[in-house]
């Protein structure tokens, strides 16, 4: 009876093993940093997208008030959007940078904008943001899961997209960046014509 107990409990790792793999596989080639550098820069390195091309409309979920949102409500302001997860080590080790930008920028009429890409959405994301004291980014939920391909490229996170007061995509940052390092904050105060 305990070899029939063991074979029975290999089979179902096994069969467990196969349908988890390549999911496990697949998150963490998303998340992970590309290896080589591409047409988007390095991991990390802000480009320019020249030129400056229409941001489409984006089907999100306001995260407060559980209501479906887009950008429109920023219509005339610049936005930093940052697409993350909270299982993706890199959106975590730059989320409080983010958040600091975010500070900084409240009164130059740049908003920062964060994406959550979580399946689990307001059950995963509320208790991250309090664990990490997280309270001045505006939080929208990707519920169908369509941001990254409508965003065209946004295969990696984090994936931070730059857009004008025109909602023209100006430039992007795939990857992780410190946002509140002095480099950071001189490369958007040129890219958005801020004042120094």
């Amino acid at each position: 009876m305990a070899d029939i107990s063991i074979a029975y409990s290999r089979k179902i790792s096994r069969q467990a093993y196969r349908r988890v793999a390549p999911v496990a596989l697949g998150l963490a080639l998303l998340c992970a940093p590309a290896l080589a550098e591409s047409p988007m820069g390095k991991p990390g390195e802000l480009t320019e997208t020249k030129p400056a091309k229409p941001v489409p409309e984006l089907t999100l979920t306001d995260l407060a008030q559980e209501q479906p949102a887009n950008l429109d409500a920023y219509k005339g302001k610049a936005l930093i959007v940052n697409l993350w997860a909270t299982w993706c080590g890199p959106c975590v080790t730059e989320m409080p940078s983010l958040a600091k930008l975010a500070d900084r920028l409240k009164d130059q009429g740049v908003v920062v904008v964060a994406i959550s890409e979580d399946r689990g959405g307001k059950f995963v994301v509320d208790p991250f943001l309090k664990e990490h004291n997280i309270t001045n980014l505006q939080v929208y939920l990707d519920k169908t899961m369509s941001t990254g391909k409508v965003l065209k490229e946004a295969t990696i996170l984090p994936m931070t997209i730059l857009i004008d007061a025109n909602g023209n995509e100006i430039g992007r940052v795939k990857g992780d960046r410190d946002w509140d390092s002095p480099e950071s904050r001189a490369e958007i105060t040129k890219l958005f014509g801020l004042k120094s």
